[in-house]
């Protein structure tokens, strides 16, 4: 009995292990959960790379956005670039943690740029059995061009920055001028006025006799070696924090009186002392350095003025009337010796300066010294609570000059040239520009002029 019963188990056993019947069913149900597992993987990662693409332009326009910050002077991380590329990468769908900035950054590949990485966690929906989540990293760098040096840096941020009169010539091909004004009318030439430049750049446009330009194919009035930039990233000031007020004025001499003597009809006044302007009426005067020229100073008709080498502050008005004429005939561009007129302070007000249109000023800057490479400066920035201007708008025209002329806060009617002997060196920083002449401008030999930081224009390109 038994036997028989071991028997019949032992054949009930095989039948059912040879039986194949519903054997796919169960495979199906054991490898089921993992076929949908990967199935969710695939359809989650494809949403991940979708997140990482948008995440990466997202990326791009940040580091451009910081970049642009840089240009215009703005170099705080986390006040000023982290702000500007928090705001880029949310407008372009970045939903992340706050955006790392890194700048200055600089690698194999890149120098001068600016490197942003963002960082997203996106948690896992389909795909939990295999893992919690992703973090999606990206990271973009901008660099920053130098496109060239501007002769013309024309500050002011409403109305015409540089103004061409009409009939006006104006010839500077080997630099650009820039104008930060956002108006219709930021760079204007008036009938039968041109330029040559290098390039134009403006935050806002350019235009002849009040009609805007196409940069791309831009008049014959224009001759450019590239193509004009309209609505560009303004340009900052680069002498705002070195020409401060105390700057300026640390070497001034104290209030000693200047003793004079004349000699062959030369009234030749000492150094290192002040003097009133209204007392300076000889007609042949000759200056010595280290001067301060107390309130208003005019030079006038047919007088001239030779100055010696050095550094002279002007407390008032400086002006030039016909035939008058201010130089520094012991001068010498191409070695370097030079002359620095500084308007500065007196009784919380700072001067203008204003020229006959037949008088004459020619004057180089020197090249060595606090100030290296400035021919004309007026005091601008920290300036003694309460200061104001006798004028906000200055007249130096029929003019050689070498150097910076240096007018931020007020605009200026310009005709003249550089220095025929190198280096030539004409750069003009001003609110506003009117060029009521045919003029020339270079930069080219600034540097050895001694004029060290020059303002430049840049532009933004993604590096990687």
């Amino acid at each position: 009995m038994f036997l028989r019963l071991t028997r019949w188990f032992l054949v009930v056993m095989a039948r059912i292990l040879h039986d194949d019947r519903g054997a796919s069913a169960t495979i199906v149900a054991i490898v089921l959960p993992s076929l949908i597992g990967f199935g969710a993987l695939g359809a989650e990662t494809g949403a991940w790379f979708t997140i990482k693409l948008r995440n990466q332009s997202a990326a791009d326009a940040a580091a451009i956005s910081a970049a642009y910050e840089v240009i215009a002077g703005k170099t705080n991380i986390i006040n000023e670039l982290t702000s500007a590329a928090s705001e880029a990468a949310v407008r372009n769908g970045y939903t992340g943690i706050t955006p790392v900035v890194n700048y200055p950054y600089s690698d194999a590949v890149v120098d001068n740029g600016v490197a942003v990485t963002l960082q997203q966690t996106q948690g896992a929906l389909l795909a939990t059995m295999f893992l919690s989540g992703v973090t999606v990293v990206n990271k973009a760098v901008a660099v920053i061009e130098a496109l060239g040096n501007p002769c013309i840096l024309a500050l002011g941020r409403a109305s015409t920055g540089v103004e061409l009169a009409a009939s006006t010539s104006l010839f500077m091909p080997n630099c650009s001028a820039v104008a930060n004004s956002i108006g219709s009318a930021a760079i204007e030439l008036s009938s039968n006025s041109s330029i040559t430049a290098a390039t134009l750049v403006t935050a806002g446009e350019i235009s002849v006799q009040g009609y805007p330009i196409d940069p791309a194919a831009p008049p014959p009035e224009f001759v450019l070696a590239a193509s004009a930039m309209i609505g560009a990233p303004r340009v900052a000031d680069p002498y705002a924090r070195a020409l401060t007020h105390r700057y300026l004025t640390a070497g001034m001499p104290s209030p000693s009186p200047c003793r004079s003597t004349t000699t062959a009809g030369v009234t030749i006044y000492t150094s290192n002392c002040t003097v009133l302007g209204t007392s300076l009426t000889q007609s042949d005067i000759r200056l010595t350095s280290n001067t301060r020229i107390l309130g208003d100073w005019s030079i006038l008709t047919s007088h001239t003025v030779d100055l010696s080498p050095g550094a002279y502050w002007i407390t008032g008005n400086l002006s030039i009337q016909s035939r008058g004429a201010l130089k520094c005939s012991t001068c010498d561009n191409a070695k370097g010796s030079g002359v620095t007129i500084i308007l500065t302070t007196n009784s919380n007000q700072i001067g203008a300066v204003s020229m006959a249109a037949d008088s004459l000023l020619n004057l180089n800057a020197p090249n060595s010294g606090p100030f290296s490479g400035m021919v004309m400066i007026q005091d601008a920035n920290g300036l003694p609570p309460g200061t104001t201007y006798t004028a906000k708008h200055s007249s130096v025209t029929g003019a050689t000059l070498n150097g910076l002329v240096y007018f931020p806060n007020s605009s200026l009617t310009f005709h003249g040239n550089p220095s025929a002997t190198d280096p030539k060196c004409l750069l003009l920083v001003v609110n506003g520009l009117n060029v009521d002449a045919n003029s020339s401008l270079d930069t080219g030999g600034c540097a050895n002029a001694g004029l060290a930081n020059i303002p430049t224009v840049s532009t933004v390109a993604l590096a990687e």
